[in-house]
């Protein structure tokens, strides 16, 4: 498989700062009252969006922000797309850095001033990083009290007689985070890997279902977004997060400006203050997920990135073939039932 550089590699990397045809943030791209108002799509809940819009409006509070939530980002750029003649939305926020990739025809390449200080950068300044989403295993203590037994590697979970029971496991065609996992399983196993995996797995039609079966101790075992785990930590929860010692699903969270939008001025200013220490201590503090920024330290309770082995996974490969690979799971599922 090519391998094309992810996050794993970008905390490493130095910025890629010249490209042909980008805007800067001070090339005029749209009318005089492109610093009035904004329209934007985000899939993300209200929980991650409020505390950075309250903190946009304290900084910029000549720029009105009309926010339009979206189930999900297949849906999210599926309306930029029906709307790419005549666009109604300015910025699109959330999701993970391969999906701006394969949609990079409805996203301005921009190049922003914070896109220097994130760990993360896209040399086509087609998304912009604004948080890392890591996937942990959680085991529920009450539910799988044996710690000498739980987990500690991906490879453990596809293991026969598995000592956790059933794993809740979301499926990939309805959650964004389960098919990060299952692309981050096929690239450090193979597919072989996932059929032995699905014959331990509980399947659930979304990741809520799969984060609320080991809080509630319906399930021993299953993953979880980490920062939703550290808050049901943090809460009383009795569940323990697992770094997988043979790679960690992770995702970059990302924004982007759409292409041909009617504010473009009011929209490079919003998805540079995404990436502003600001905003990012904002998204620490508050929302509990990882800055995207070098310069911020992790949320309370996680674990710095240099402890953790990132999976290395082909972003476009990831989102290029995504049908394909579905398509591959439902066959290991039925595989494993045979």
């Amino acid at each position: 498989m090519r391998y094309i550089p992810s996050l794993s590699v970008a905390l490493l990397a130095l910025a890629v700062t010249g490209c042909s045809g980008v805007l800067t943030n001070n090339a005029g791209a749209g009318g005089e009252g492109d610093a009035k108002t904004l329209t934007l799509y985000t899939v993300s809940g209200p929980e991650v969006t409020d505390p950075i819009l309250a903190a946009f409006k304290a900084a910029h509070p000549d720029i009105t922000v009309q926010r339009i939530g979206l189930p999900g980002t297949g849906e999210a750029f599926a309306r930029v797309r029906a709307e790419k003649d005549r666009p109604l939305g300015d910025v699109i926020w959330g999701g993970s850095s391969e999906l701006y990739t394969a949609n990079a025809d409805l996203i301005a390449p921009v190049e922003l001033p914070n896109d220097a200080s994130t760990v993360a950068k896209d040399p086509q300044h087609v998304w912009h990083a604004t948080d890392l989403l890591f996937q942990a295993i959680a085991v529920n203590a009450d539910k799988f009290a044996d710690a000498a037994k739980h987990p500690t590697t991906l490879e453990d979970l596809a293991k026969p007689g598995y000592a956790g029971g059933k794993v809740a496991f979301a499926t990939p065609k309805s959650s964004g985070t389960s098919y990060s996992l299952l692309t981050t399983m096929v690239t450090l196993h193979d597919w072989d890997y996932v059929t032995r995996f699905a014959g331990n797995a509980t399947l659930l039609d979304g990741s809520t279902a799969m984060f609320n079966m080991v809080k509630d101790g319906e399930v021993g075992t299953s993953f979880i977004n980490e920062d939703l785990g550290a808050k049901w930590i943090a809460a009383g929860v009795k569940i323990k997060l697992i770094y997988p010692a043979d790679g960690v699903s992770n995702q970059i969270g990302s924004a982007g400006v759409i292409k041909g939008a009617k504010h473009q001025e009011a929209a490079k200013t919003f998805v540079d203050f995404l990436m502003s220490k600001q905003a990012q201590q904002v998204m620490v503090d508050k929302v509990q997920r990882r800055s995207s920024r070098g310069d911020i330290a992790a949320p309370q309770g996680l674990p710095p990135v240099d402890q953790i082995k990132l999976a290395k996974v082909d972003p476009k490969w990831a989102a290029d073939d995504k049908d394909k690979i579905l398509q591959q799971f439902d066959d290991a599922v039925k595989n494993a039932q045979n």
